[in-house]
């Protein structure tokens, strides 16, 4: 079959990738369409080393097969991307997105979705609504982690909302925090990306500079999706008091952190990763979000490596790959 595989960095769509076969509890499932996402590109940049896997992790895809648990034959499904061992110390906390022997589907140690044919386990599927279209669907793992910012969130942390970056998590999470009451303004360095976020009823504002991030007014909530570690410090310097800042993207940069300014003003930094699948189909499935608008461009598999250098241009938002 065919697959994108990264080999520390270095990508290539292999022709003849073999067919991953399920175990029970598995599910073989038959992508139906992917789409790029920051940490895609991450892992082509030494994100993580040595990292050779199928990459991709954002999918609806139809199960094909499935030991033991025929039922799940035929339907159309999103999935979660950690896999848990369920008897670790972790896993018997109930942190099973941070099992010890975890493995994370197209990240570490296991192949991902942008392949004819991958695995998950039956465990992390979901069933896609009916009024959900593909287009929507695709969306449901990073529409997921925006909705981690509200489940994440500390109950004090108050209503005055800051978001840097205008990349595709942070349009993402900009939307969440608009339907469900808040008020957030968006902060970015793209015109063209920030236009996407104003049609949808968002606030936003262009800025060039980290002066002209610190000469933000004093924020309740700071969250931070640009993917830049550089940027942290004047990010914090936003916040008032007591203010809260949440981390949401990974990077492969180092950056030094301030934190004397973070022990004087009793900052509170949270990070942020994967979150509620049934709250982001819930969502889909309501309206309450519509995530199509930031659909840059459609590739077929056959042309992987070109989608990923088009989801790496600074103008692109969400690129997707159908097969």
């Amino acid at each position: 079959m065919r697959a994108l595989y990264c080999e520390e960095g270095d990508l290539s769509l292999r022709l003849d990738y073999p067919q991953p076969q399920p175990r029970p509890g598995e599910a073989l499932l038959r992508l139906r369409m992917a789409g790029i996402c920051g940490t895609d590109l991450a892992l082509t940049r030494g994100y993580k080393d040595g990292v050779s896997l199928v990459l991709g992790h954002e999918y609806v895809a139809d199960v094909i097969s499935a030991p033991g648990h025929e039922s799940w034959v035929g339907q159309r499904v999103v999935g979660e991307i950690n896999t848990a061992c369920g008897h670790c110390a972790r896993c018997s906390r109930g942190l099973v997105t941070h099992c010890a022997e975890r493995r994370v589907l197209g990240i570490l140690d296991w192949d991902g979705a942008l392949a004819d044919t991958f695995l998950s386990p039956v465990a992390n599927l979901y069933p896609v609504p009916a009024n959900v279209s593909d287009e929507q669907a695709v969306f449901t793992e990073p529409l997921a982690a925006a909705y981690a910012v509200l489940r994440d969130m500390p109950s004090d942390a108050g209503e005055r909302m800051v978001l840097f970056g205008d990349g595709r998590l942070g349009q993402l999470i900009a939307r969440v925090l608009a339907a469900e009451g808040f008020d957030p303004l968006l902060v970015g360095r793209h015109a063209a990306k920030l236009a996407v976020a104003a049609a949808a009823g968002i606030r936003t504002q262009l800025v060039s500079s980290a002066a002209e991030i610190r000469s933000h007014a004093e924020y309740d909530v700071a969250i931070d999706a640009t993917g830049s570690a550089q940027a942290i410090n004047d990010i914090l310097a936003c916040l008032r008091p007591r203010g809260v800042l949440i981390l949401k993207t990974t990077s492969a940069q180092t950056t030094r952190l301030d934190l004397a300014a973070v022990v004087v003003n009793e900052l509170r930094i949270i990070g942020s990763r994967c979150g509620p699948f049934p709250q982001a189909l819930a969502a889909l499935a309501a309206g309450k979000v519509d995530p199509r608008p930031l659909i840059s461009a459609r590739y077929p598999l056959a042309q992987a490596e070109q989608a990923m250098r088009v989801a790496a241009q600074a103008e692109s938002l969400k690129v997707l790959v159908i097969p």
